[in-house]
């Protein structure tokens, strides 16, 4: 029941085809791997671009120079003393609203617990006239 293949080549040239295909395999894995090679890529690029890569680092070192200079802004009362900026105290009102969403889920339960309780002894005192 097996049929025929209906090619008529040798053994001998289906050989040669199989070989010839992994070697193309084999080149085409070899070109991914060079392609894939990052640290190799780096160090070309450095030898071929040494200047941009030197005024690039000497960019990133000076603009990291300039931020970490930035002074920092006192404000002062008519009085002269120190007041906190009105940018602080948004800023702060924003960070415990925030706290305040992320709380409130876990708290909620102990809080409706204790009122409940709370109720619970009340409803069951006699009342007093």
């Amino acid at each position: 029941m097996a049929q025929e293949s209906g090619s008529d080549k040798s053994k001998a040239e289906l050989r040669r085809q199989i070989a010839s295909s992994r070697e193309a395999v084999a080149h085409d894995l070899h070109g991914l791997g060079y392609e894939l090679n990052f640290p190799l890529k780096v160090k070309k690029s450095f030898q071929r671009n040494t200047v941009y890569w030197v005024g690039g680092a000497l960019a990133v070192g000076l603009l990291l120079a300039l931020l970490r200079a930035r002074t920092q802004k006192i404000y002062l009362s008519a009085a002269g003393k120190k007041v906190k900026s009105p940018d602080k105290n948004l800023l702060d009102a924003g960070m415990f609203l925030g706290a305040l969403k992320l709380a409130a889920p876990l708290v909620q339960p102990i809080v409706m617990g204790y009122f409940a309780k709370k109720m619970a002894k009340k409803a069951d005192q006699p009342r007093r006239r």
